[in-house]
């Protein structure tokens, strides 16, 4: 067994949820990069089939998985083992919220590493592919990238009146938990940058992006409530509101 969290990403398209789970599911050849992460590569096509996801290639097939959730506008969720047996699967859940904005929140959950022989690699590997299988998604729902459809904030971290008063607060044991409290946002999508100011000892920012419009209540709730560090008086952080007019 093995406690490797899940994998979750985000991401925001202009379109309703039925719009939303419709092109994933009914329109996924249309846009998953199968040159890039498929089992026989460019020129095949892939589609839920019959309960199934099934790649084809000048007629031969590969089944990627079995759908074990079909809720239209809401949610799928498939067992997932491209190329491999199917008795040892991942599972891959999707769902999908309405947003005030008329906007959907997409959400893409992979977990169960346990099925790969090393499964801190096979992790490793799906989260640097799970962001370009999400991008073509965002693309094909023409949403292109705009700094405007997230929401971003700055957290300013200073040392708490539980830091040490002598000696560096990045050497005391107790700063793991800030650390992973930023592995978190990382596992999330979530985190941009972290790193200590070089001109205020003892102290940090970290930049988060959030997919969605009017999300500084959630990052605020994270900065203060997920990260122990903060919770215990370790450090403080201050939540500030950041609007990007361009990014890369």
């Amino acid at each position: 067994m093995t406690d490797l969290s899940p994998i979750r990403r985000e991401v925001v398209v202009e379109l309703s949820p039925h719009e939303a789970f419709e092109l994933f599911t009914d329109r996924l050849g249309d846009w998953w990069p199968l040159s890039e992460l498929s089992v026989f590569g460019a020129g095949s096509t892939v589609a839920f089939a019959e309960g199934r996801i099934v790649e084809t290639f000048e007629g031969r097939t590969s089944v990627w998985g079995s759908v074990t959730e079909w809720e239209p506008g809401a949610r799928v969720s498939f067992t997932w083992h491209p190329g491999r047996p199917a008795d040892r699967v991942s599972l891959v859940s999707v769902g999908f919220t309405a947003r005030a904005s008329g906007q959907t929140l997409v959400v893409l959950e992979h977990s169960g590493w346990e099925a790969f022989d090393d499964p801190g690699k096979a992790r490793s590997e799906y989260e640097q592919g799970w962001p370009t299988v999400l991008a073509r998604y965002r693309d094909a729902a023409g949403q292109p990238p705009d700094p405007s459809a997230y929401t971003w904030v700055a957290l300013m971290h200073r040392p708490g009146p539980e830091a040490p008063i002598e000696g560096s607060v990045f050497e005391d044991p107790r700063f793991a938990h800030h650390a992973q409290f930023l592995s978190r946002m990382a596992e999330a999508g979530y985190l941009v940058a972290a790193g200590p100011m070089l001109d205020e000892s003892g102290s940090g920012m970290t930049i988060l992006r959030l997919p969605g419009e009017g999300r500084f209540d959630d990052a605020t709730r994270l900065a203060t409530e997920d990260d122990r560090s903060v919770r215990e008086g370790f450090f403080d952080v201050a939540v500030r509101p950041w609007q990007v007019m361009m990014s890369s």
